[in-house]
């Protein structure tokens, strides 16, 4: 039933919405959420002196109920929750759409270390650093957009739209992506990729980059976190340069839930990052403690729908990432 709607409503739609999001200077849904805020506001002065606004020639109800009217569906429309009303977010899991066979312990411990030999040769020298380092979003995007194509057909699954754009997060959008523990967004309601400036967030230079595929991934149809992530992989990992495949090799280590020797070069990055973090942090307290908060309250985005394993979980011989991940390269 999805694949009919996607046929003939969801793709047309979804390549219209994306032409006009990529195209937009700015970012839509930021433009959207200050519109609703002073719609909000409006409202709020309506119901404090309801004969002093409404008053005015034109002012409505109907006009002063617009913001939380539009919020509401804004925030229907984002297929992160299950009373989204996001279409793709019926489309059936990748679990259950691609034949999934079992993946034994032992292979997979085999897997993760030829990956980890892989990834410490190739960041053994600068040289390989720098051009690692070279490589931009954008690139990914347009890399990763091509790739994405290519997967889908492989696996006789239905396109999805061109992806040309993203867009730096605004003050709304990175309140609420840091918030719910996602700093990067693929809005289903404009279609819309956006991704948080790094001087608001610090991120480590190839999280940034998954984080391009993974939000390319979503903007081709697939709301879910683990069908994105299963996609994101695929796409890195057939990629021919070599800066993806250490890009692959990355996103697939740091869900293993296993000790990895990681390259001095990751590490040294890591920790400039965690203190340019730290810096950003103590000027944001209220943010960044209500962030907290929410982690441990267990309200934000959560692990396991990126297919991350914990150290102490028993392996499942049917993991929905690495299983699919294995399942999904062999038809490749």
């Amino acid at each position: 039933m999805f694949d009919l709607y996607w046929r003939f409503l969801g793709l047309p739609l979804s390549r219209l919405k994306g032409a006009v999001s990529d195209a937009a200077p700015f970012s839509l849904v930021e433009a959207s959420l200050w519109v609703a805020a002073a719609a909000l506001v409006v409202l709020a002065a309506s119901l404090a002196r309801p004969r002093g606004i409404l008053a005015h020639r034109g002012v409505r109800w109907t006009t002063v109920l617009l913001g939380p009217v539009f919020l509401i569906a804004l925030g229907l429309g984002q297929g992160a929750f299950p009373l989204s009303i996001a279409p793709t977010g019926l489309r059936e899991p990748l679990t259950k759409r691609v034949e999934v066979p079992p993946l034994d312990s032992a292979a997979f411990v085999a897997w993760t270390r030829a990956r980890e030999e892989r990834l410490g040769g190739y960041f053994g020298g600068e040289t390989r650093w720098r051009a690692f380092q070279a490589l931009s979003e954008k690139e990914v995007l347009r890399a990763c957009d091509g790739s994405l194509d290519t997967v889908l057909a492989a696996l006789g699954l239905l396109p999805g739209r061109t992806v040309r754009a993203f867009k730096d997060m605004g003050p709304w959008t990175s309140s609420l992506g840091l918030l719910y523990g996602g700093p990067a967004f693929h809005d289903p309601f404009f279609g819309e990729i956006g991704i948080i400036p790094d001087r608001n967030y610090p991120a480590s230079h190839y999280w940034r980059l998954v984080a391009a595929c993974h939000e390319t991934a979503h903007a081709k149809g697939f709301t879910r976190e683990m069908d994105a992530e299963i996609l994101t992989q695929a796409a890195l990992a057939r990629l021919e340069d070599p800066r993806f495949t250490a890009l692959a090799d990355i996103h697939f280590l740091l869900k293993t839930g296993t000790k990895i020797t990681w390259p001095d070069s990751l590490k040294a990055e890591a920790r400039r990052v965690r203190n340019a973090r730290a810096r950003v942090e103590a000027a944001r307290p209220a943010l960044f403690r209500l962030k907290a908060w929410l982690r441990k309250a267990d309200l934000q985005n959560s692990g396991a729908k990126y297919g991350e394993r914990r150290a102490a979980e028993a392996w499942n011989p049917r993991h929905p990432f690495f299983a699919t991940v294995r399942a999904v390269q062999e038809k490749l």
